[in-house]
């Protein structure tokens, strides 16, 4: 099957991202934002992100939860809440899945990945 027929939005796409191979998957599925970014050729670290709005509260409360792979790296969690903040101020109100198999944990390496997910949107 063919990205073409594949019935749900798909984007896949590679970068060099502070001189390493980068593959993305980014699927918008009915229920979720899938974005898989890939420099070791497996998934990684899986995370869950949502935008919760409470009643009677003036703003978005947004949890992250690593659902499989390293709980001891901040800077994964910080990639996974900064791209749900910013995928819910572009319309998006699905929860994001993310899955990240870096070599590089660097901020650099996080600012990078959510520039490039925001400019393949599927949501």
């Amino acid at each position: 099957m063919t990205e073409a027929s594949f019935p749900v939005p798909t984007q896949h796409f590679a970068a060099v991202l502070e001189g390493e191979h980068t593959e993305f998957l980014i699927t918008g599925y009915d229920n979720r934002v899938m974005v898989m970014v890939t420099q070791l050729g497996r998934v990684g670290t899986v995370l869950q992100a949502k935008c919760e709005s409470s009643p009677g509260s003036s703003g978005e409360s947004y949890t992250v939860s690593s659902l499989l792979g390293r709980r001891d790296e901040p800077l994964l969690e910080i990639c996974a809440r900064r791209m749900m903040e910013l995928l819910t101020d572009s319309g998006c109100r699905r929860p994001l899945l993310l899955t990240l198999g870096l070599k590089n944990h660097s901020m650099g390496t996080m600012k990078s990945i959510i520039v490039l997910v925001l400019k393949h949107p599927v949501w």
